[in-house]
């Protein structure tokens, strides 16, 4: 099973070049605040009376990204805000890891300077397409079939939208109705009160440090 970090990765792959979208340069943002979010759907973290992020349970998940992380969080002095941990875990350099973690699990090839899909997907032997097909089906199906959303998917369609990388998964005719079905599934009663408060001020965290990058370059 993939987790949010490496799916959102993969939704970054330029499929013809196998090299980031230069859409994707605030890709890191996204991907801390995809290991924020698992934490907190694992139930690991939460947030106190002042919506600062704290430890809810500091036994190891078993994931390495994520032990990593809660390492960071838990060596703080005080509670933080989770916008000073995804720009804190944004320069973490996790893309390269989750690059790498997607070779060893065989959906991706490294190829010199590029990344080369492994198709079939692992988990669709039977379809010929790759991995980042099948994210993106989902993804879609869930704003425009009216597919049963799930929370892992809520989350990275959530994502997507807060480091402005919609474009790879919507027209720009659809974009805007997807951004309020995503607004709408977010404030859902797809995830309990304290996993979705945790979710929303991580796709207001990613959002804001998104636009302070933008402010700077």
């Amino acid at each position: 099973m993939l987790n949010l970090a490496e799916e959102l990765f993969l939704l970054a792959l330029n499929d013809e070049k196998g090299t980031l979208h230069g859409a994707t340069s605030y890709l890191p943002y996204g991907l801390a605040g995809a290991i924020l979010a698992e934490l907190a759907l694992a139930g690991k973290v939460g947030l106190d009376h002042d919506r600062k992020l704290i430890i809810l349970d500091d036994t190891s998940s078993g994931d390495e990204l994520l032990d990593d992380a809660m390492a960071y969080i838990a060596a703080s002095k005080k509670p933080r805000k989770l916008t000073v941990w995804v720009n804190t875990l944004g320069d973490k350099k996790y893309r390269k890891r989750v690059a790498a973690r997607l070779v060893q699990k065989g959906i991706l090839q490294r190829q010199e300077k590029k990344y080369i899909w492994v198709i079939p997907y692992v988990a669709y032997p039977q379809q010929d397409a790759s991995a980042k097909y099948w994210i993106k089906q989902h993804m879609r199906a869930m704003i425009l079939a009216a597919e049963k959303p799930e929370p892992r998917g809520v989350i990275l369609l959530s994502l997507a939208q807060a480091c402005q990388m919609s474009g790879l998964v919507f027209t720009r005719d659809e974009r805007k109705m997807a951004s309020r079905g995503i607004k709408a599934l977010v404030k859902g009663e797809i995830f309990g009160e304290a996993v979705a408060q945790v979710i929303e001020e991580i796709e207001s965290a990613a959002a804001t440090a998104v636009i302070a990058a933008t402010a700077y370059s």
